[in-house]
């Protein structure tokens, strides 16, 4: 059995979306805010890193052992 399709939850205040390359822009804008990657109690890639961490987690997906956001 694999992942269900994907799907966009919406609520009040917020929309949860599937991960895509496309987001990489808005992610290292968040990430910076702060320096995020720096922090030692979450893991959070720097900026440079982004676009491969997100093509990673879309590899996993692909392999059926993640569903990214």
């Amino acid at each position: 059995m694999g992942w269900p399709a994907d799907i966009i939850l919406t609520g009040k205040h917020a929309r949860l979306v599937p991960l895509e390359p496309s987001h990489d822009e808005a992610m290292c804008l968040a990430a910076r805010d702060g320096e995020l990657w720096r922090l030692w109690y979450t893991n959070v890639p720097s900026p440079e890193r982004m676009l491969d961490e997100i093509a990673r987690r879309l590899d996993l997906k692909a392999k059926g052992s993640m569903l990214p956001f």
